[in-house]
Order: C-alpha cells, then sequence, then structure tokens
C-alpha cells in the first residue's frame, strides 16, 4: 500500500518514518507544512490507498481521493474506510481487550501524557519515571478509563487487572507515534474498525514497531 502522511509538526513526521520501512507498504509520503530530508513531500492525496493523521481532518481528503483512513481520532461514521482511536487511549484499550481475551479481569486502564488536562482526583501509580499523579476519568469509554498529565517527555498506559497487568513507559512522541502507525494493520476493505476491536492483530504491528508491554502485579 502506499501511504500519505498529514504531517504540519516535525513530531508528526515519525509516523511516516516508522511506516518506511514496514512491510507491505509500497511508498511513504507527508503532505502539510512539515519538513523532511528522508521522506517525500506530495502534492496531493491521489494515487496513495491510505491517510494516516492525528485528527479529524485527513476523512474529507481520503473521500476524495478514494482512500482509506487511520486515524487517533475516534469516531463512529466515516465515508472511507477508516481505522479510528489509534491513540495512547486506543493501545490502552487494545490490551486491556487483549488480557480479558486470555481470562482477567480489568479493573482500569490509565494513560499520562504530557498535553493532558490537569491533574484529576483520581490516584494512579504508574511505574517511574511518571510515578503517582492525579487523573481524571473519562466517561464514554467500553471500560473504565482515567486520563492523567505526565511531565514531559514521558507518556505511559497501563491496565490494571486482578491478576497481572502492563503497563508501557516512554518517550511521549515515540509511543504516540508508534500507536497511530500501528493502525494500518487492520485498514478494513469498508466500514469503521476500532483498534481495540481488534486488538491481537493492531498490538503485535505496535510492538514490532517497538512498543514494549511490561507485567505489571
Amino acid at each position: 500500500m502506499r501511504v500519505l502522511v498529514l504531517a504540519d509538526h516535525e513530531h508528526e513526521l515519525r509516523v511516516a518514518h516508522i511506516l518506511a520501512s514496514e512491510p507491505g507498504v509500497e511508498g511513504v509520503a507527508f503532505l502539510g507544512s512539515a519538513r523532511s530530508s528522508f521522506i517525500d513531500r506530495a502534492e496531493s492525496a491521489a494515487g496513495y490507498q491510505v491517510v494516516v493523521c492525528h485528527d479529524g481532518n485527513g476523512f474529507d481528503l481520503a473521500a476524495a481521493a478514494g482512500a482509506a483512513v487511520v486515524s487517533a481520532a475516534e469516531i463512529d461514521n466515516s465515508p472511507v474506510p477508516a481505522v479510528v482511536g489509534a491513540s495512547l487511549l486506543g493501545v490502552g484499550l487494545a490490551m486491556a481487550a487483549r488480557l480479558e481475551s486470555q481470562g482477567a479481569q480489568v479493573d482500569r486502564v490509565a494513560t499520562a501524557r504530557p498535553d493532558a488536562a490537569g491533574a484529576g482526583s483520581e490516584r494512579v501509580s504508574f511505574p517511574r519515571p511518571v510515578g503517582r499523579v492525579g487523573g481524571t476519568a473519562l466517561v464514554g469509554s467500553p471500560i473504565r478509563v482515567v486520563e492523567a498529565r505526565s511531565e514531559a517527555p514521558w507518556a505511559a498506559v497501563m491496565v490494571e487487572t486482578d491478576g497481572t497487568g502492563q503497563a508501557v513507559v516512554d518517550d511521549f512522541r515515540f509511543l504516540e507515534a508508534i500507536a497511530l502507525a500501528a493502525g494500518v494493520a487492520l485498514v478494513p476493505p469498508a466500514g469503521v474498525v476500532r483498534v481495540w476491536d481488534s486488538p491481537r492483530s493492531y498490538l503485535a504491528r505496535a510492538e514490532h514497531m517497538g512498543l514494549v508491554a511490561a507485567a505489571r502485579s
């Protein structure tokens, strides 16, 4: 597949750099105001099969080009085949779904990132260097989710279970890029796929890209 990454900022180019060496990806370019000496800049989405974007801006562009979309945004309807929720929260929900398929009972999913809202009343103990921080419970998620703010450059994803949970801690931009790029493993022929609906395939691609989830008791 030929993939177009929307990138107005340098950190968004990380997604393109990851995908450039991925099996099944025949070509990668970016569209936007970022600058790169390694990734080609495209003038339009014409000729690309997949548009990758952090928000919802790529859906109309993909529709005009007859391409599919991979996005960190969470939407219910799309004019084109789409993979959505390819974000840190999506990684957490996929980790939870995989643990549940193995018989675990998930109590809580927690994420921490530098650009999250301020500290809330729910306390979460992430592995270091994030540590213990206050978070806010999200509404509308399929399971209990808490979102917290971490100190730059760190981010974390943690799934708490009745036994051995899992946690990921790494550079925020690195984890964000992997979460989005791994969505290419799930591009459907039609409809909308959430990354946690196919947790094994999604996490297998993310782990191939460098995601490391460690057991946490």
